[in-house]
């Protein structure tokens, strides 16, 4: 940062300083930074008036990084910064803006991103610092840049910054907890993917499974009776017999108990089928030592398999191992399968491992007051549920129980799959962003959730859940 704008930003923080014109925000010196607009944006629907900024960043000589700056005019600003991730790996000409619209109209100043690229992934060949911005980076200088607008163009200054994100976003959030625990106060993260480089793998693994022979393929048809027999061997061991399976990681499920006694049904596994999903249930494993690479998919995920095991794998799977792991837009997943040992050392070099954040030590977030809520799904398919289990106990082994107790909470949702998002028959919701909000409001760390439950798309009572190693309570 340059050090006139550290002197701006002193006179910014200075009481009494005048707020500045929308149109005036494009003149902020900020290194590294072209604003390339700055206007005021008139209200529409229900959508209220605000400023909005955009620029392009750029932290190193191959940064390119895309960021929107959405700021509500100030007698309707909250005071607070809401910061928005993106699913998928990211990219894009534009920002995705419909995260911001929702914050803008409860009162937040928000921003989003690009990740630092546009269009697919082949942009990694051949550019690590694109990688690094992609990780962690672009949404971090998207915060530097958008406190420093705040700072500008509002006379009150920012109470606290905070984050909610499921699935891909989650890599931002958890990031910022890790590498600039400064960005956030409070973050909520729900379905962690944060560890990109094993995710792939367990992606690829479950269609490989499914794919060693034609005979492998278990169909969509037999995946509700799959899911019927799991939640019958599993169901009351939580002490709760509603139909989810709580405590999923104490299930013992062997698919065994559906083979076809006579000809093949949707009702019952063939010798084959039954081999293919005790590999999803084991999940990915190294050949040679036996190291578990990734977490499996636990007994209650089932419903969620066929996005696993289509006709092709996910495209995120195989564009990750095409242009970040072997940088051969060529690489072919049937001609040259994945190697679950030598390939997993390749996607662990840390010009790769850039894109994870996994490390526990969130010491200094915690230091600073930082809170995290943890939430994650018993029946998720898509980020299986040891993802976060392993993550929390390793947090609380880096930081100490007490340092955790205070400033985290981990919760396991019995029934729910990716996100709040619906295994096709249980769907849950929760306003996360009013529980962190809460938390801080209070000082009191929540011990005890209680989601809003549809089952069938029709609502039913609302479910509680108790913080982890809990997960059902009344």
């Amino acid at each position: 940062m340059t050090k006139s704008t550290l002197l701006w930003l002193t006179a910014c923080a200075t009481p009494g300083f005048a707020s500045m014109p929308c149109g005036d925000l494009a003149r902020v010196p900020i290194a590294n930074t072209k604003v390339t607009l700055a206007e005021n944006v008139s209200a529409a629907g229900d959508l209220p008036a605000f400023c909005r900024v955009r620029a392009t960043l750029a932290p190193s000589p191959d940064s390119d990084i895309k960021i929107e700056v959405w700021l509500p005019e100030p007698t309707r600003w909250n005071r607070k910064f809401r910061g928005t991730g993106n699913g998928g790996l990211g990219g894009g000409a534009t920002v995705n803006t419909a995260p911001l619209t929702t914050a803008i109209r409860a009162g937040y100043a928000t921003a989003g991103n690009n990740t630092g690229h546009e269009g697919g992934s082949d942009y990694a060949i051949g550019h690590p610092e694109k990688v690094k911005d992609f990780g962690y980076r672009a949404s971090h200088e998207m915060v530097v840049v958008t406190k420093i607008l705040i700072g500008g163009y509002y006379d009150a200054s920012l109470q606290y910054s905070l984050m909610a994100e499921s699935g891909g976003g989650t890599i931002a959030a958890l990031s910022a907890a890790q590498r600039y625990p400064e960005d956030y106060d409070l973050l909520a993260v729900v379905s962690m993917s944060s560890y990109l480089t094993r995710h792939t793998f367990g992606q690829m693994w479950t269609w490989y499974a499914t794919h060693e022979s034609e005979a492998s393929f278990i169909p969509t048809a037999k995946y509700p009776a799959m899911h019927a027999a799991a939640v019958q061997a599993c169901d009351a061991k939580d002490g709760r017999k509603d139909g989810l399976i709580g405590m999923a990681e104490k299930c013992k499920f062997d698919p065994v108990v559906m083979e076809c006694k006579g000809a093949d049904a949707p009702t019952c596994l063939t010798a084959p089928q039954i081999a293919a999903a005790r590999k999803i249930y084991a999940g990915p494993k190294n050949p040679r030592t036996g190291e578990q690479v990734y977490s499996p998919l636990f007994p209650g995920s089932e419903l969620g398999w066929g996005q696993l095991s289509g006709a092709e794998p996910l495209g995120i799977p195989v564009d990750f191992f095409r242009y970040y792991v072997f940088e051969d837009p060529k690489w072919d997943y049937k001609a040259r399968p994945l190697n679950f040992d030598a390939d997993v050392a390749k996607a662990d070099r840390p010009e790769i491992a850039a894109v994870n954040a996994v490390n526990p030590d969130l010491s200094r977030y915690f230091a600073r007051g930082g809170k995290l809520l943890l939430i994650g799904g018993w029946a998720d398919a898509a980020v299986p549920p040891a993802v976060a289990v392993d993550y929390y106990k390793q947090v609380v082994s880096t930081v100490g129980a007490k340092a955790a107790q205070t400033s985290m909470r981990f919760f396991m949702v019995p029934g729910m799959g990716h996100g709040f998002g619906s295994t096709g028959v249980e769907n849950f919701t929760f306003d996360t962003l009013a529980a962190i909000e809460q938390w801080r409001l209070t000082n009191k760390a929540p011990d005890r959730l209680v989601l809003n439950h549809f089952k069938d798309g029709k609502p039913v009572a609302p479910y509680p859940v108790c913080a982890y190693p809990r997960d059902t309570c009344q």
